[in-house]
This record gives C-alpha cells, sequence and structure tokens, in this order.
C-alpha cells in the first residue's frame, strides 16, 4: 500500500504533459491525443460565433420590445402617481385640486393646479408632469380635467379615465388605462395580451 508520492514523483511538475514516442516516431500525448489536437480549429470557432450571431438576432428584437414595454408604463406610473399627489394635496388642504392636461404633441404635459392659499402664505406654483415625446400618446379625445375635493373624492362624482398608447410611431402601440374611481382611487390596468 502506497501512502506518499515518490521523490521522483514529487519533483516533477504535475501540470505538464507527458509525451511517448510512438513508433513512428512521432511523440504523443501519453492519453492518447496528439499535441496538435488541445485547441480549437478555426472551424469550431467559426460554428459557435455563428451560432452566438443567431441567437443575438433572435434576442435583440424581443429586447426592444421590452425597452418599448417599459416605457409606456413607466408612463401611466407617472401619471398615477401625479393623480394620488393631487388627491393627498386636495386631502391635506381640504380644498379642491385639479389635474389638467396643459400640453399635447408632441410632448403630454399635465398640471396640478390648487387654489391659493390665504395670505400671508405664498401661492404654490403649479406643479408640472412632462412625459418624454416618444413615450406615449392620448388615446382618442384629451382628457378632462380630473377634480379631487377636499375629501379625496372625485369632485363630478363619476369616474375618470385617461388612456394612453404609445412607444410613439410603434407599428402596434400598447394601450394602459389609468383610471381614478369616484372614490379617488387610481389604479393602472395594463393590456392583458402586449402587441
Amino acid at each position: 500500500m502506497r501512502i506518499a508520492p515518490s521523490h521522483r514523483e514529487m519533483s516533477r511538475p504535475q501540470s505538464m504533459p507527458r509525451y511517448r514516442r510512438t513508433a513512428g516516431g512521432s511523440s504523443r500525448l501519453a492519453s492518447g491525443f496528439s499535441r496538435r489536437a488541445s485547441g480549437f480549429s478555426l472551424i469550431e470557432l467559426a460554428i459557435v460565433l455563428a451560432l452566438v450571431a443567431a441567437m443575438a438576432l433572435v434576442a435583440v428584437p424581443w429586447f426592444v420590445k421590452i425597452g418599448q414595454r417599459q416605457q409606456v408604463q413607466s408612463a401611466a406610473r407617472e401619471i398615477s402617481i401625479a393623480l394620488t399627489a393631487a388627491r393627498m394635496k386636495a386631502v391635506k388642504r381640504n380644498a379642491q385640486v385639479s389635474f389638467v392636461v396643459s400640453g399635447s404633441s408632441p410632448a403630454i404635459e399635465f398640471q396640478t393646479v390648487e387654489p391659493p392659499p390665504p395670505a400671508p402664505t405664498p401661492t404654490p406654483l403649479p406643479q408640472v408632469l412632462r412625459l418624454p415625446a416618444q413615450a406615449a400618446r392620448f388615446k382618442g379625445p384629451t382628457p378632462a380635467p380630473i377634480v379631487f375635493g377636499g375629501d379625496g373624492r372625485i369632485a363630478a362624482g363619476a369616474a375618470m379615465d385617461v388612456v394612453i398608447e404609445g412607444p410613439v410611431g410603434m407599428r402596434t402601440p400598447n394601450a394602459i388605462t389609468i383610471r381614478t374611481n369616484p372614490n379617488g382611487r387610481v389604479e393602472v390596468i395594463t393590456p392583458t395580451s402586449w402587441q
């Protein structure tokens, strides 16, 4: 039973391949492979590069579509956050606060309009939400102003929908609805099947 390697085995580096002479005079690795077979050939590298290029051709349009969906979803989230902030201001001030479309194409702009506070407090400037020009556009007519009362509910009493679609210039744009319920709750309704 051998427990430790011999002195000769300890002095030889283990990572170096051992060659032996064959009958024809050429040297071969001890495992049976020739020295030439230890790397990749140019054909093997070309095949691997072709496979990587084919996978990239399939994956790039998919990533572009995901990026476009993210633009529209981000625009819808921005609008819903601005609506919720307008509702919170109405409750905090116990006064009506309006969320109004202040601009149209190429970029969508919304403005939060609140009544002037009692003197001597300075009147706050209206807060403006600007969406990127290529992110989304309105589907259908420009939405009417959404007015929150001091109790946080819609002042008119009816549910209001803001429908945006995008990204602008896409062959089949996706539509997202930002619904404000009569009780003031804001929700984003995304499509069940994306284009």
